[in-house]
C-alpha cells in the first residue's frame, strides 16, 4: 500500500492533543476549605497519588480517531503492479525494406533467440531469415492490417503472457483510425523512410518564384523551396493560373474577385481570371457555385463581410492544386497515443476501485471510533 499525499502522515503527531488535555483534567485541584469536610473520615482525605488511568479507554478511542484521520489525509492506494511477471516477446514487423535494414540487428537477434517474428500481412507469416527481403513491397501500412495481425498472435498465444515488438515505418496514414488496440504491453520501434517518393506539390509562379505550404501549414512564397519539406520535383503547373469565375449572381462574382485580388497582393499571384467561358482557352482553375466546386451560394456573403474570403478561396486554391504535405511523419507523441494497452488500462481500473473500497472502510471506521468516543465521553463527562 502507498499514498498519494505521504507528508499528511506527520499529523499524527497531533496524537499528543488529546493525551496533554487527559492529564491536564486530572492534575491536582486547589484544596478549599468546607466546615464539613471535618466530619469525612480520614480514608476519604488522604489524596490519591501517581496517576490516574481511569479514562484510558477514552485516550486511546482519540488517539487512534487522529492517528485514522491523518492515514485517510495521506490517501492511501494499493498498488498491484506486478513486476516479476515475465512475458514472451513477439515480434512484428513491417514488410518494408527501410524496416528491416534499420532493425536488422534486433530482428536477427530475435531469431536466434528462438524468438516469434511475423511479418505484418494478411496471412501473418514467420520470418525465417531476413533474405526474403526480395519478396517485400514499399507500400504503406494500413492500420486495420496491424491490428488485424495483432489480433491473430492474441488468438494464437492465448495462455502465454506476450510482449508485442512492433516494428514500422512512421508514416501519417497510420493515424486513419483513432487507436491501435494492443491487449498487452509492447514497444514501438519505428522508422521515418526518408527514400519514399515525395507527396507535396508546389506552384512555379512566372518570376521563378515558388507556392507552396511550410512546416507550419502555411501558404507561402519563395525563391527556393524548403529542405525540410519533400517535394515533388517538377512543379504541378508553372506560369499564370487561368481562373474562370462561372456564376450568374453579380455579389458573387464581384466578392470572387476581391479575393482573387488580395491573393495577388500578398503572394503575387498571376491570375488571368475570365468572367465568361472562352471555348480555345484551357482554364487551370474554375470557381462556380456547383456543389462539386466552390460553394458560394449562401456562406460567399457571410465570408465577405467577416473579411475572411480571400483565406478560403486560399484554401480552396490549395485544395483544387493539393498543395498540403501528405507525407509528414507524426510525432512520436502523437504516434504512442495511437497505441493503446488494453490489460493495462483494466488494472488501473481494477487497482482504483480496490483502493477505492479500501478507503471507504477506513472511513466507516474512523465514523465507528468517533462514536464509541463520544459515547465514552458523555457517560463519563470527560
Amino acid at each position: 500500500m502507498q499514498f498519494l499525499n505521504p507528508l499528511m502522515l506527520w499529523s499524527a503527531l497531533a496524537v499528543g492533543v488529546p493525551i496533554v488535555l487527559h492529564f491536564w483534567h486530572q492534575k491536582k485541584g486547589k484544596l478549599l476549605h468546607w466546615a464539613a469536610t471535618q466530619w469525612l473520615t480520614e480514608k476519604d482525605l488522604q489524596q490519591s497519588k501517581g496517576v490516574r488511568i481511569d479514562n484510558i479507554l477514552l485516550l486511546i478511542m482519540r488517539v487512534l480517531l487522529v492517528c485514522l484521520l491523518a492515514f485517510l489525509l495521506a490517501k492511501p492506494y494499493v498498488n498491484q503492479s506486478n513486476n516479476d511477471v515475465s512475458y514472451q516477446k513477439i515480434h512484428l514487423v513491417q514488410s518494408n525494406r527501410w524496416v528491416t535494414n534499420n532493425f536488422k540487428f534486433e530482428i536477427e537477434n530475435a531469431l536466434k533467440k528462438g524468438e516469434k517474428v511475423y511479418w505484418i500481412n494478411d496471412k501473418l507469416e514467420a520470418v525465417q531469415n531476413l533474405n526474403q527481403q526480395a519478396s517485400l513491397s514499399g507500400e504503406e501500412l494500413h492500420p486495420l492490417l496491424l491490428q488485424t495481425c495483432i489480433n491473430k498472435v492474441g488468438r494464437i498465444h492465448q495462455t502465454e503472457q506476450i510482449q508485442y515488438e512492433l516494428y514500422l515505418v512512421n508514416h501519417p496514414s497510420l493515424s486513419q483510425v483513432p487507436n491501435i488496440i494492443v491487449p498487452s504491453v509492447f514497444a514501438l520501434h519505428s522508422v521515418v523512410d526518408t527514400t519514399a517518393s515525395p507527396r507535396q506539390n508546389h506552384l512555379e509562379l512566372a518570376d521563378k518564384r515558388k507556392l507552396f505550404v511550410n512546416a507550419n501549414n502555411q501558404l507561402t512564397v519563395a525563391m527556393d523551396l524548403p529542405n525540410d519539406i519533400l517535394f515533388k520535383p517538377e512543379p504541378i503547373h508553372t506560369g499564370t493560373l487561368n481562373v474562370l469565375i462561372n456564376t450568374a449572381n453579380i455579389p458573387q462574382k464581384q466578392a470572387i474577385k476581391a479575393a482573387l485580388n488580395a491573393l495577388n497582393e500578398v503572394y503575387k499571384l498571376d491570375f488571368s481570371v475570365d468572367e465568361t467561358a472562352n471555348e480555345q482557352k484551357k482554364y487551370d482553375w474554375i470557381l462556380d457555385d456547383n456543389k462539386n466546386s466552390l460553394e458560394v451560394r449562401k456562406s460567399l456573403e457571410e465570408r465577405r463581410l467577416s473579411g475572411v474570403l480571400p483565406e478560403y478561396i486560399g484554401d480552396e486554391l490549395i485544395s483544387k492544386f493539393q498543395l498540403k504535405s501528405f507525407n509528414v511523419p507524426l510525432s512520436q507523441q502523437q504516434l504512442q497515443s495511437l497505441f493503446i494497452t488494453k490489460t493495462m488500462n483494466t488494472e488501473t481500473v481494477t487497482s482504483g476501485n480496490k483502493s477505492e473500497a479500501w478507503s471507504k472502510f477506513f472511513l466507516l471506521l474512523w465514523v465507528l471510533i468517533l462514536g464509541i468516543e463520544r459515547w465514552l465521553a458523555i457517560k463519563k463527562n470527560a
